[in-house]
């Protein structure tokens, strides 16, 4: 019997097991800088005046944008669905803090004219200017940053991949979706990975609903009203989605106890009157 067919399997898992290691080393190598900028995004749970974020953030998100574009480089030379799981979870991370960034920076300084005697937010198709914007900062107020968006903070190259265009339309709410590449094994950001990092996004805006709230001073309650009003919009978006009985269909399920923790808290301020109706 000729053994050699067991050699060459085992160079292929050897081969198979370096891979994976050295696409793993490189996606350890994206995580402190994600973390590094989720540390200064939390500060909005316990600051009263959102601090100047896409300041504070650009040096990160260009380290970040660095480390996931060498991941990208070694990542392309195999077949994608293979090796995807490896890095999934990080990547999604990093789309994450990037589409918190821009809700603080955005939506956090200029979505609503509470103080001017408004509980509705007022959106606008113009841009936000700010003394925050940053150029890696491409949003408007009443709308998710894009995938694209969100591809080119991560790393630029990677927005000229895609080619179908899905554009819908709820309540002046526009959500656009970009699927699908030319190359299958080329380094994308996946739909799913997106659409998880969104919920992520709204999970962390109701648990700031609540936090803006019960800060000891300077107390902000005009921020669970605009976050009501964006997460909302939000969940009728997903409500278009049918999806299957899969982890992304669970956590969409999920929304709607986040909505009700936004409710509740608008509810209270509401019968305390430390809101304008």
């Amino acid at each position: 019997m000729d053994l050699d067919i067991f050699d060459k399997c085992q160079d292929s898992i050897d081969r198979d097991s370096q891979i994976r290691e050295n696409i793993r080393t490189l996606t350890k190598a994206i995580e402190p800088h994600t973390r590094s900028i989720l540390s200064v995004l939390s500060a909005a749970h316990s600051t009263p005046s959102i601090p100047n974020f896409a300041t504070r953030t650009s040096e990160s998100f260009q380290l970040q944008k660095e480390a996931i574009q060498s991941l990208a480089s070694l990542a392309s030379q195999h077949p994608f669905y293979k090796y995807n799981s490896i890095w999934s979870r990080t990547v999604q991370n990093a789309a994450f803090v990037t589409l918190f960034r821009d809700w603080l920076v955005n939506e956090g300084n200029a979505y609503i004219a509470y103080d001017s005697g408004s509980s509705k937010p007022e959106e606008s198709d113009e841009p936000i200017n700010t003394t925050q914007e940053s150029d890696d900062v491409k949003y408007k107020a009443g709308q998710l940053t894009t995938i694209q968006c969100v591809c080119e903070a991560l790393g630029g190259e990677f927005s000229g991949l895609f080619q179908e265009i899905i554009e819908r339309t709820t309540c002046n709410y526009l959500i656009t979706v970009k699927s699908g590449v030319d190359d299958e094994n080329a380094f994308h950001l996946t739909l799913e990975e997106y659409l998880q990092a969104t919920i992520s996004l709204i999970n962390e805006l109701s648990r700031l609903a609540v936090n803006s709230v019960i800060m000891t001073e300077n107390s902000n309650y005009s921020t669970p009203i605009r976050i009501n009003h964006f997460i909302k919009q939000l969940q009728a978006g997903f409500l278009m989605l049918n999806l299957k009985n899969d982890s992304l269909r669970t956590r969409v399920d999920s929304i709607k106890y986040d909505v009700k923790k936004v409710e509740e808290v608008i509810y209270d301020l509401s019968l305390r009157g430390l809101i304008r109706k």
